[in-house]
C-alpha cells in the first residue's frame, strides 16, 4: 500500500509554551487533505485531536489538554500519510496553585478552593449536607441575650461574606 502523500511534518507551534488548555496553532507540512483525514494529533503525549480545527494542509489549531509530560513532541497522524514527525516541541507550564491566603489579583471562592495538602479541590456540599450549625456555637449554653447573638451572627456572616471588616476586642464584656 502506498501513500499519496508524504507524512506530516511539524516545523512550528505558537505559543511553544503554556498551561493546559492553551490555545495553540501549529504550522507545517502535509498535515492533511481536509477535517476528516485528520486522524490523531498528541501534544506532550495527550490526544488533542477532540479541540482541533484543520485550517489547510499547513495549519492546525487546538487547545493543549492535561498533558504527561513537561515537554514533549507533536504528533499529526493523517489517512493519506500516516504518522508524522516534528522538529518542534511544546512546554507544558504548570499553574501556579493559590490558597485562600495567598494574594492574588483575581477572586478566589474561599468555598471551592484547591487543598495542596491532600493535591485535590475542596467542593462545596450541596445543601442538604451542610451542618445545620456550620459555625459550631450553641446559643442555648450562654447566658447572653437574643439581640447580642444576632448581632455577633450578623457580623461573623458579614465578614465571612467580606461585606464587612472588623476588629473585634480581646474580651466581650459580655462573655
Amino acid at each position: 500500500m502506498s501513500r499519496a502523500r508524504q507524512p506530516p511534518l511539524v516545523t512550528g507551534i505558537s505559543p511553544n509554551e503554556g498551561i493546559s488548555w492553551t490555545k495553540v496553532t501549529i504550522r507545517g507540512e502535509n498535515l492533511g487533505t481536509g477535517p476528516t483525514d485528520l486522524l490523531g494529533l498528541t501534544i506532550c503525549g495527550h490526544n488533542c485531536l477532540l479541540t482541533a480545527e484543520w485550517m489547510s494542509a499547513s495549519k492546525i489549531v487546538c487547545r493543549v489538554g492535561q498533558a504527561k509530560n513537561d515537554k514533549g513532541d507533536i504528533i499529526v497522524t493523517t489517512k493519506s500519510g500516516g504518522r508524522g514527525t516534528s522538529t518542534v516541541s511544546f512546554k507544558l507550564l504548570k499553574p501556579e496553585k493559590i490558597g485562600i491566603l495567598d494574594q492574588s489579583a483575581v477572586w478566589v471562592d474561599e468555598m471551592n478552593y484547591y487543598d495542596m495538602r491532600t493535591d485535590r479541590n475542596k467542593g462545596i456540599p450541596p445543601l442538604s449536607l451542610r451542618p445545620a450549625n456550620p459555625l459550631g456555637i450553641e446559643i442555648d449554653n450562654f447566658p447572653v441575650p437574643d439581640k447580642t447573638w444576632t448581632f455577633i451572627l450578623w457580623t461573623v456572616f458579614q465578614c465571612v461574606t467580606r461585606r464587612l471588616s472588623v476588629t473585634l476586642p480581646l474580651s466581650l464584656p459580655f462573655l
